[in-house]
């Protein structure tokens, strides 16, 4: 009877959705973006001179994939994630993260991700008050798609 209660447990563990994981893979392409330099703080008056448009072909940014596991709220693949360091947070809207800095970096990056239109903003934040000459905040943004395997 042991045998049989063990045996009917395992299957039923098996069969159960409990039992796997719901992974979402994704292909991020670049759309658009814009880098803002040499301003001595947040808002000030030369920003949008200073501001440059960066349009698909001048880009050169590479496109992501990305691996959700959505039944456990975990990051499997990310660009700039590390599963040693960077932080996390599934949202019901958004799932964001923040990329690992280099002990000295001053730069700050933090992904978005809109669970409902499937956009990425990748912001990056370089930022020391009163360094006009390297200070730069730039936003990318691309457009995710579910990706399936085709063999």
């Amino acid at each position: 009877m042991k045998k049989l209660f063990s045996t009917f447990l395992v299957l039923t563990l098996l069969v159960s959705e409990t039992g796997y994981a719901n992974i979402v893979d994704l292909y991020c392409k670049y759309t658009e973006g814009h880098i803002t330099g040499k301003i001595p703080y947040p808002f000030h008056e030369d920003t949008e001179k200073n501001t440059q448009y960066l349009s698909i072909s001048q880009s050169g940014f590479e496109d992501y994939k990305i691996k959700l596991d959505t039944k456990k709220e975990k990051i499997v693949e990310a660009p700039k994630y590390s599963s040693d360091g960077s932080t996390y947070m599934f949202g019901d809207n958004l799932i964001f993260w923040y990329a690992l800095p280099s002990s000295e970096s001053r730069l700050e990056i933090k992904f978005t991700l809109n669970r409902y239109t499937g956009r990425l903003t990748e912001d990056h934040k370089n930022y020391k008050y009163g360094d006009t000459e390297n200070n730069y905040w730039m936003s990318l943004i691309y457009d995710c798609s579910l990706t399936k395997k085709l063999f």
